[in-house]
C-alpha cells in the first residue's frame, strides 16, 4: 500500500521532461490569452483527476486495514484493487467519429451533447469505456474544444473519477443527472467576462446602447464560433435578468445583434465571418451612439410634408427629451442637430431659432442633462418663435401638412373654414395672415384651384382690413366659402356644337 502512494506521489511531483521553452515550441504561435486558457483547462482537468485517485487511494487503506492480511476470510483470495480499465464502448467511438466529421471549433454545448449521446445507453460504462473513448478523443483533439468544452470535459472527469473511486464502472443516474445539469450550466467564457465587466461599470444602473455595444463586441472577440450560440444565449439570459436597467438603445443595440445572428443561423452557422463581425460592430456603434426617442421625434418631421414650423421643432424636441434619461444635451442633441443639417431648407426661421435655443440650454446645463426646470424654461423661450400664431388655424394647416402630394383647392377651402370658423374676429387678422404664410411655404404644393382659394381668400380679407376689421362678417364668410367651394369644383363646360 505504502508502494502505491509513494509512485503516485512521484508521478505527481515529477520534473516535466520538457522546458518551457520546447512546451512553447509545441504549441505553436498560438496567443498568450490562448495559452493561459489552455494551461487553466489542464490543470482543472489534471485537478479532476488527482481527486479520482486520491479517492482510490483512500478506498484501498481503508480495505487495507480492513482485511489485514489482505486475503479474504472464505479463502478466494486477494481483494487487490479494482481495474476499472475497460476496452473503448464502440458507441461511444462512433459518437466521437460523429464529431470527427464536423469542421471547427466543438463548443461546449456541442460536445455537451456528444457526451450524452455517447453514454446515455445506460450500459453501466460511463466510467470506463465509454470514458476512455470520449477522453481519448478529447486529448486528441484538444485544439478544436473551446474553452467552455474543456470545462465539461472537466466535469466528466470528475464525475468518471468519483465512480472509480468507488469501484463502479458506470455513473449512477442521480450523478449522470447533475453531471449534465452542470455541463449544460457551463457558459461562454468571453460573454461572461463582458457581462462582468460590463455590471462593475455600470454599478447596477442603466446600461446606455455604447455600454451594450461594448460589452457584445468584447465578449464576441474570441473567434470560437458561438457569437450567434453560447455568447448569444449568455447576453439573452443577462437582457432578460436586466431588462429594467437597458436603455431604449441598449434594447436596439440588442436587435442588431439578434439580427445579425439570425442570419447567420439560417445558414446553418453559430459564429460570424470576420466581414460579418465587422458590419454588426459598426451597426450597433452608430445605433448605441444615438438616441431612440430623438430619433423617433425626428423621424416624425420626416413624415410632414413642407417646411417645418417653429411649433413643429419644439414640439418634437419636447417629445425627443421626455424620455428623462440625462442625454438632452448630449446624444439627444446630437439627433437633432443632425436631421437639422440634412434638412436645413425645410426649417422655418422661427425653426431655427427654436433650435438655437435648445443648442443654447444644452450648453448651459452640460453634460448631465438639462433638469426639469431649466426644459421647461428652455420650452417657455421656444414659444416666442412660433411659425403659425393662431391654434385653430394651425391645427387645420397641420392637417394639410400630413397629407400626401399636392393640395387641392377642396383641401384647402376645408382648412381654412375650420381654422378661421371659430368666430373669434381673426379671420382678416391672424388667421389669415397664418394662411398666406404657409401658402407661400407651400406654393409648389398647390393645384392651381387651391392657388385661386388663396386668391380668394385674400380678396375678402384685404377688404374687411380695409374697413378696419380683423374679422370677416357671418353673411361674407359664408359667401367666400360658398365661392372657393365653386372655384374648387367648377363645373364642367357643356360641349359646343356649331351650325354647319
Amino acid at each position: 500500500m505504502a508502494t502505491i502512494e509513494k509512485f503516485s506521489t512521484a508521478a505527481l511531483n515529477t520534473k516535466p521532461a520538457l522546458g518551457n521553452k520546447e512546451l512553447s515550441v509545441l504549441r505553436g504561435s498560438s496567443s498568450p490569452a490562448k495559452q493561459a486558457a489552455e494551461t487553466k483547462a489542464t490543470i482543472n482537468n489534471m485537478k479532476s483527476q488527482l481527486d479520482g485517485l486520491k479517492a482510490q487511494l483512500h478506498d484501498l487503506q481503508a480495505r487495507h486495514s480492513h482485511l489485514g492480511d489482505g486475503f479474504s476470510t472464505h479463502g478466494h483470495g486477494c481483494w487487490g484493487p479494482r481495474d476499472n480499465w475497460q476496452p473503448k464502448d464502440v458507441g461511444a467511438m462512433v459518437e466521437m467519429n460523429k464529431l470527427n466529421q464536423t469542421s471547427g471549433p466543438i463548443s461546449a454545448e456541442k460536445f455537451a451533447d456528444s457526451i450524452e449521446a455517447a453514454v446515455g445507453d445506460l450500459d453501466g460504462q460511463a466510467a470506463s469505456g465509454e470514458y476512455r473513448a470520449v477522453a481519448d478523443w478529447a486529448a486528441n483533439n484538444r485544439e478544436r474544444l473551446t474553452p467552455e468544452a474543456r470545462q465539461v470535459m472537466d466535469i466528466y472527469s470528475k464525475y468518471a473519477a468519483l465512480s472509480q473511486a468507488r469501484g463502479e464502472s458506470g455513473i449512477p443516474q442521480g450523478d449522470f443527472k447533475k453531471m449534465l445539469a452542470e455541463m449544460r450550466d457551463v457558459g461562454d467564457a468571453s460573454a461572461k467576462k463582458a457581462l462582468a465587466n460590463l455590471d462593475s461599470k455600470t454599478h447596477g444602473g442603466t446600461v446606455s446602447g455604447q455600454d451594450m455595444a461594448r460589452a457584445i463586441k468584447a465578449g464576441t472577440a474570441d473567434h470560437d464560433g458561438q457569437a450567434g450560440g453560447a455568447e448569444l444565449k449568455e447576453f439573452e439570459k443577462w437582457a432578460a435578468k436586466n431588462e429594467s436597467r437597458l436603455s431604449p438603445e441598449a434594447k436596439e443595440v440588442l436587435d442588431v445583434y439578434r439580427k445579425h445572428t439570425k442570419a447567420a443561423q439560417a445558414q446553418g452557422r453559430t459564429g460570424l465571418t470576420d466581414a460579418e463581425n465587422a458590419a454588426m460592430n459598426k451597426e450597433m456603434r452608430q445605433v448605441g451612439a444615438g438616441d431612440v426617442s430623438a430619433r423617433k421625434a425626428t423621424e416624425a418631421l420626416d413624415k410632414e410634408q413642407g417646411p417645418i414650423s417653429g411649433e413643429d421643432l419644439a414640439e418634437a424636441i419636447k417629445k425627443g427629451i421626455s424620455d428623462k434619461d440625462g442625454h438632452s444635451s448630449t446624444s439627444e442633441l446630437k439627433e437633432f442637430e443632425k436631421w437639422a443639417a440634412k434638412n436645413e431648407s425645410r426649417l422655418t426661421p422661427e425653426a431655427k431659432q427654436v433650435l438655437k435655443t435648445y443648442q443654447q440650454a444644452a450648453k448651459k446645463a452640460g453634460p448631465e442633462g438639462m433638469t426639469q426646470k431649466e426644459a421647461d424654461a428652455m420650452f417657455k423661450k421656444m414659444e416666442a418663435f412660433k411659425t403659425f400664431h393662431d391654434s385653430s388655424m394651425r391645427n387645420a394647416l397641420e392637417g394639410l401638412d400630413a397629407k400626401q402630394g399636392k393640395i387641392s383647392g377642396s383641401d384647402l377651402t376645408a382648412a381654412i373654414e375650420k381654422g378661421a370658423g371659430d368666430l373669434d374676429g381673426q379671420a382678416a387678422g391672424t388667421e389669415f395672415t397664418d394662411t398666406m404664410k404657409w401658402a407661400r411655404q407651400n406654393y409648389d404644393r398647390l393645384t392651381p384651384e387651391a392657388k385661386k382659394v388663396v386668391d380668394t381668400y385674400e380678396k375678402y380679407a384685404t377688404r374687411a382690413q380695409a374697413h378696419g376689421s380683423t374679422g370677416i362678417g357671418q353673411k361674407d364668410f359664408k359667401k367666400m366659402i360658398n365661392e372657393m367651394k365653386f372655384i374648387s369644383n367648377p363645373r364642367p363646360t357643356r360641349p359646343v356644337f356649331f351650325a354647319a
